[in-house]
């Protein structure tokens, strides 16, 4: 945030398991890139993958259904924390269909149905309140072809 002229006030991080967190001034950051470049191109690839990610999910608010911005939301939760599993991947954190909702610009009602959908197709579970997936592929083509529609 230091280097992109963001704010900290409003902002705010929620650990998922156990974290140091720590902060730095812009002048020692900008140091510190100066000193070891490979830290700057660091800093570049994650930002670079954030920048892609948020475009990725503004193009699918506008152009793909729930059950597809669900679909493709739980793809990347996969791939950023799924834990390999019996038949597929689970997913270690919580995800309440209202936080679900949130992260993909719907409804809880909309998200429940969408879910629901995806079940039915065989491509994900929910067990003891955890997301398992069953069928990768099958969930990364949900993603893929949603068409706009009006829901949630």
């Amino acid at each position: 945030m230091a280097l992109t002229g963001q704010q900290l006030e409003g902002a705010y991080a929620q650990a998922m398991e156990s974290s140091l967190v720590s902060t730095m001034a812009r002048a020692d950051l900008e140091g510190l890139v100066l000193e070891k470049p490979e830290v700057g191109l660091q800093i570049m690839h994650v930002l670079s993958e954030r920048l892609r990610r948020y475009e990725t999910r503004l193009e699918d608010v506008t152009m793909k259904d729930v059950r597809s911005r669900l679909a493709g939301i739980i793809v990347l939760l996969v791939e950023s924390e799924g834990l390999r599993s019996g038949k597929g991947y689970r997913i270690p954190a919580h995800y309440t269909h209202e936080r679900l909702g949130t992260m993909i610009g719907a409804n809880r009602v909309a998200v429940t149905r969408a879910f629901g959908l995806l079940q039915d197709g065989g491509a994900v579970e929910l067990k003891r309140r955890l997301i398992y997936v069953t069928d990768l592929e099958a969930l990364r083509r949900s993603a893929a072809y949603g068409e706009a529609q009006e829901e949630g």
